[in-house]
């Protein structure tokens, strides 16, 4: 399948869940962008009926290159912090439910207070976890925490 595209499928299956979110602060009220493909956007951006102004960047370990996106989600978080009219931002990653453990089993390798240093850079709120059934969400420590060797 060469046109498979996991990331927008995650994306689109996580806006969908949000459209009847009860937390105002989650459901989407005006969607901003929905493209994982953007070059002036994050992944997914959208302004919440209680009006946060949500970035995400979305990844997905779905792929050939998952090692890749375990680096990308960096360097995407870091591209957001460059971009004008951030400053009231909610900033956030969204990954699948099945994936937690493989990204935080990958992010274990960095030094615990060096991943929780860069949360506290960008700041991340908060990192979204989206299946079939539903939205959860994972502290960024806590996502770090989340694989048990």
């Amino acid at each position: 399948m060469a046109n498979r595209t996991p990331e927008q499928d995650l994306i689109d299956q996580f806006l969908r869940h949000l459209e009847t979110h009860a937390d105002e602060d989650l459901r989407v009220a005006k969607i901003i962008n929905k493209n994982c493909r953007s070059k002036t956007y994050a992944d997914v951006e959208f302004e919440s009926a209680s009006k946060l102004h949500w970035v995400i960047e979305a990844k997905s370990d779905d792929s050939k290159d998952r090692h890749n996106t375990v680096h990308k989600i960096f360097g995407e978080l870091l591209k957001e912090t460059g971009r004008t009219n951030r400053d009231s931002c909610r900033h956030a990653i969204l990954i699948p439910s099945n994936a937690v453990k493989y990204y935080s089993g990958a992010f274990q390798s960095i030094l615990r207070e060096k991943f929780l240093g860069f949360g506290k850079l960008i700041p991340i709120d908060t990192v979204f976890i989206s299946s079939e059934t539903g939205v959860g969400q994972l502290s960024w420590e806590g996502f770090y925490d989340a694989y048990l060797p």
